[in-house]
């Protein structure tokens, strides 16, 4: 499909600590690649911020200044892309919700985009190395777990151990924060493990997978969060409320 116009992509993504946001440009005539998800385009405006896990708080004014100084507003876009995970419950939570907000009104759709996807762009951008591998994402899920994605449908994710993970039939290429610790752990094994520098999730390689997915060359996802284990319950920092005091007149 060629484009006669460019398509103006908003991508988002608060699903770790560093939190982005892209207005991605989609250009005329722009095509896939062979491997189906490098565009041609460009990084139209770009903000991100460092901060607590899933700082998605962030989003609205990042959102705000980008358009305001491109001189856009969301009206101009043609879609929204969103990671959807495997992150942060809360940053995931109000990133989609800020994105399906943003949507409501204008009626351009929202993409969903995983954690995986994002990296494998980032990972392919290195060079025809890591293009040829078969890609693994590997994410660090504390006390020596890791999710990891070994390819196939977008939700397909696994809950290993570190110190036992599954092992690889062929050379791989490893994304994600444990890609490090599991490459060790595979290279000490005697398998071909190759450590990409794609880390953390970014929304410039969302926009690029969601266009990919716009397109129909990545699977069909649900613009809802993905998550492997169920959200945990914490108590607020500064500790539960005590009881409301009864008024004298209820005594």
């Amino acid at each position: 499909m060629l484009l006669s116009q460019p398509r103006l992509i908003l991508a988002l993504d608060a699903s770790s600590s560093r939190c982005s946001a892209v207005i991605w440009s989609e250009e005329p005539g722009a095509a896939a690649s062979p491997g189906g998800q490098m565009m041609a385009g460009r990084v139209v405006a770009s903000m991100e911020r460092n901060g607590q896990t899933g700082d998605a708080a962030r989003l609205p004014g990042m959102v705000a200044e980008m358009l305001a100084d491109q001189k856009l507003v969301a009206g101009d876009l043609a879609a929204i892309a969103t990671s959807v995970g495997p992150g942060s419950f809360t940053g995931l939570r109000a990133s989609l919700a800020f994105g399906e907000g943003l949507a409501s009104g204008t009626g351009i759709p929202v993409i969903g985009v995983t954690v995986a996807e994002a990296l494998a762009v980032a990972a392919r951008a290195e060079g025809a190395e890591a293009g040829d591998l078969r890609l693994w994402c590997a994410l660090d899920s504390r006390n020596g777990r890791l999710f990891l994605h070994r390819g196939g449908a977008p939700e397909a994710w696994e809950v290993t151990n570190l110190s036992d993970p599954p092992l690889p039939r062929s050379p791989v290429g490893l994304t994600g924060d444990a890609a490090g610790t599991l490459g060790a752990v595979l290279q000490d094994r005697g398998f071909t493990a190759v450590i990409t520098s794609a880390r953390v999730c970014h929304a410039r390689e969302v926009a690029i997978a969601g266009i990919a997915r716009m397109r129909d060359r990545l699977p069909p996802l649900a613009a809802t969060p993905l998550y492997i284990d169920p959200p945990r319950a914490l108590p607020p920092r500064g500790g539960l409320r005590p009881p409301p005091r009864q008024p004298e007149w209820a005594l």
